[in-house]
């Protein structure tokens, strides 16, 4: 299968972030940005919900197709969409990621170590900000004085580290238990006089982790979620644009490769290799390209060099945040490193992180401007 490669200058996650930053009053040193209008502003992210998926329930008019960023995972994604920064600035570089710092690999979610499941296990020995300098979310440099702004997230989400680094500095924080209470708080935010509402589902991408992106589930779920959020919008948009996208997309996986079974490799590698299923970052001494070309020749293999001058990871300001070798997968199998004894990851039937077209491409859809 053909990859995309991230163009950060045209349609992507990252330029509407730029745009959003723009429009709130925080400009941000970026390559380009995407034109955002309108008195007021609503941003939705539907977890999961990527372009081949819509396309399944149906795709509205006002929809066009965007890129996310690499790797197309939450954490990441999120990390750009409240900096108006590339991956390779921010250095949130996947759902698990290497920090020197840390003297090793971390959960870059839930801030914690990767076989941990209980969250910010580490903030009572370091804060966020020490972990990764880089993450300088522009909701921290909003002007609350002139510009009123209110986050949607679900219960349980919110006061965490990541959540705080990233966009937890509005004005006003709201919780809700399920997709019905959500609705009832974002038509009610769309009624007053905020000029910011940012909204996070997560269903579609849970249930594109467990069933698959094209099961019947998920695309019930897709639909019901989406037409939801889109009739809301719709009924508010002379008040709000309304700028409703999704972080990432799903592949539906053919096949788990359990990728610490392979002594050799690992034997290669200096750690685990890092990133995603779908997205291995790997630092070692040795000569991966010759190995791989043997051993997964369905996996395209970039060294650092080529990482950095391809711009895979948008600008780089620090060289050491950047692996020595990226492999991305051309093929539909998930590459699982588990650091949990009998974890489930494996088991999941939907995975993402790569560049293939069912996880890079992603709807934007804008309402009211």
């Amino acid at each position: 299968m053909d990859l995309l490669y991230p163009d950060y200058s045209k349609d992507n996650i990252y330029t509407l972030a730029c745009g959003i930053s723009s429009f709130l009053g925080v400009e941000r040193n970026c390559i380009s940005k995407m034109e955002v209008h309108g008195k007021r502003i609503a941003l939705v992210l539907l977890d999961g919900l990527g372009w081949s998926t819509l396309s399944k329930v149906g795709i509205p008019k006002e929809a066009r197709k965007i890129t996310t960023v690499f790797p197309s995972t939450t954490s990441t994604v999120i990390t750009t969409l409240f900096t108006a920064m590339t991956p390779g600035e921010h250095g949130v570089l996947g759902y698990n990621t290497f920090v020197k710092r840390m003297g090793g690999i971390i959960n870059t979610l839930r801030f914690t170590h990767p076989s941990v499941n209980q969250r910010d296990s580490f903030k009572d020995s370091i804060s966020f900000d020490k972990v990764f300098p880089n993450v300088k979310g522009y909701l921290k440099e909003v002007d609350r004085n002139s510009k009123k702004t209110l986050e949607i997230v679900p219960k349980g989400l919110d006061g965490n580290e990541f959540s705080k680094a990233t966009h937890e500095n509005t004005t006003e924080t709201k919780t809700f238990s399920n997709l019905w209470d959500a609705l009832y708080i974002f038509s009610d935010a769309l009624q007053r006089d905020y000029e910011f509402v940012y909204l996070y589902i997560p269903d579609v991408d849970t249930m594109s982790h467990k069933y698959g992106p094209y099961a019947e589930p998920t695309l019930s779920t897709a639909k019901a979620v989406f037409e939801s959020i889109y009739n809301v919008a719709k009924i508010y948009q002379d008040r709000f644009s309304t700028f409703i996208t999704a972080d990432h997309g799903h592949v539906t996986v053919s096949d788990s490769v359990i990728i610490m079974d392979d002594k050799n490799l690992m034997e290669m590698l200096d750690i685990p290799p890092y990133g995603d299923s779908r997205a291995l970052f790997m630092r070692t001494r040795y000569e991966l390209l010759p190995y791989f070309a043997e051993k997964y020749s369905s996996i395209k293999v970039f060294s650092k060099q080529e990482v950095t001058d391809g711009g895979l990871l948008g600008k780089v300001n620090d060289l050491s945040l950047v692996p020595d070798y990226i492999g991305i997968p051309t093929d539909y199998k998930s590459y699982i490193f588990d650091y949990k004894e009998n974890g489930d990851y494996a088991k999941l039937k939907g995975h993402h992180g790569g560049l293939l077209p069912e996880e890079f491409e992603i709807p934007l859809v804008v309402l009211g401007e």
